[in-house]
């Protein structure tokens, strides 16, 4: 009898271990642990007053490879369409908000201020972390190379990704307090224009960079900049032209049922995600773009209708873009950065706050603008992560650089522990600092 039973228990030991197992590795159960805990990791921090997304990303984290294992790290790097997916909702919300007739009060405002907040950081990052690389001796990651050029170039590519600013945790935080005022109106906007200038200094100067090197890239001006400007105009005019073509079928279906018009919307944000994919298009501001020609064309309580119905369909996609973003984070990289990436964290936040506080002031922005503006720019997160992996990658696969490698592994490493940083901590700042200008549930007669 007790032969028996050893042999049941066994056998069923087995199996729960072979069903676990298949469970583990099937994507779908993946999909309900980033629902499931991300709901449960929102719930919990909104009790102490924090910012939901928050909770996404720290549950995140403790699901993810670095802690419980919840979720692997192949299941998590398989989670690539939701990503792709959840930053087209993202860039699309952030054109929502980009209505003319708003922007005619802070249009200049926002433009003058997020050139020169970007401009501040980059350079600030650049000349911190070149004066550190010059004289550091040893340890420096690129001190065995006596060229003076490759620290310079180590230098301004960090000082470029410094400048991307995460719009996905911002709209985030924006949408879940109700925010609203003259912070948040320059904010949206910002965030925006914020990419889209990173993105093209970005491509300078990581092309500037390794040209300095003098590996045999030819150092062409109009080469550097032909690149991210042609990225540049394909996200615009694929984006206005798609977004043309949803304004006229949602205005000629206008009185059909809602999950009709919905479908319409989501069939142009789904196909101006997948043709960017096609044409390199950047990921952001095409669909931002569709958002944009959308708001600006239709009446603005027609939008709304049909926004509300677009934020219940990807509320889910995003709450699980943000619990990936916290599995994603590697804990175990936070002690690897050094001083240069101490220098990186401490400096990216002066020039994010000085360069914004200093240009608010010249364009006589409102005091709480100047003020609590450039506190609101501190996370980081996709865009800098996929500029560090463009660096890496362009280290390890062209010709004569490989020996240089060491660059794109560095700052990989560096932008990776960062964003943990940044995403936790920088998310309750901007929640401070929308707190401090008053602006906290302030839209509440908006959101019913």
């Amino acid at each position: 009898m007790g032969t028996l039973l050893a042999e049941d228990s066994s056998g069923f030991l087995e199996w729960f271990i072979t069903s676990w197992h298949h469970l583990y590795d099937n994507p779908i159960f993946g999909v309900a642990a980033l629902i499931i805990f991300g709901l449960l990791g929102g719930k919990l921090i909104s009790l102490i007053n924090f910012p939901r997304v928050t909770g996404y990303i720290l549950i995140g984290v403790l699901i993810g490879p670095s802690v419980l294992k919840v979720l692997n790290q192949e299941m998590v790097h398989n989670f690539v369409i939701i990503r792709k997916v959840a930053i087209g909702f993202i860039g699309y919300t952030i054109g929502l908000e980009l209505r003319f007739k708003k922007l005619k009060k802070t249009g200049k405002q926002v433009m003058t201020i997020t050139v020169v907040q970007a401009f501040t950081t980059a350079i600030l990052v650049a000349l911190a972390a070149f004066i550190f690389l010059a004289n550091s001796g040893i340890e420096s990651p690129v001190a065995s190379v006596a060229d003076i050029n490759v620290v310079w170039a180590y230098a301004l590519i960090l000082g470029a990704i410094a400048t991307a600013t995460a719009p996905g945790p911002i709209v985030a935080v924006v949408k879940n307090l109700r925010t609203k005022g003259p912070v948040t109106d320059v904010l949206l906007p910002l965030v925006a224009l914020d990419d889209a200038i990173g993105i093209m200094l970005f491509a300078v100067m990581l092309s500037f960079g390794t040209s300095l090197i003098h590996v045999g890239e030819s150092l062409s001006i109009g080469a550097m900049l032909f690149e991210p400007f042609l990225e540049i105009v394909l996200s615009f005019g694929l984006g206005a032209l798609i977004g043309l073509a949803l304004t006229y079928f949602v205005k000629r279906f206008n009185r059909e049922e809602n999950s009709f018009l919905l479908m319409i919307i989501l069939g142009a944000i789904f196909f101006g995600i997948s043709i960017g994919q096609a044409v390199h298009a950047s990921a952001i501001l095409l669909p931002m773009t569709i958002g944009i020609v959308l708001t600006n064309l239709v009446d603005e309580k027609y939008e709304h209708r049909l926004t509300k119905q677009t934020d219940l369909f990807s509320a889910p996609i995003l709450l699980a873009f943000f619990t990936i973003a916290g599995a994603e984070l590697q804990l175990g990289l936070l002690p690897k950065i050094g001083i240069i990436g101490v220098i990186y964290l401490i400096m990216r936040v002066v020039g994010k706050v000085s360069g914004s506080y200093i240009s608010s002031k010249a364009v006589k922005a409102p005091p709480t603008v100047i003020k609590y503006l450039g506190f609101t720019l501190i996370p980081q997160a996709g865009v800098a992560i996929d500029m560090a992996l463009t660096t890496q990658l362009r280290f390890e696969t062209t010709p004569n650089l490989s020996e240089f490698m060491f660059i794109g592994d560095s700052i990989m490493t560096i932008v990776l522990a960062a964003t943990v940083i940044y995403e936790v901590f920088g998310l309750i700042i901007v929640k401070t600092a929308l707190s401090k200008a008053g602006e906290i549930d302030a839209a509440k007669s908006d959101w019913d």
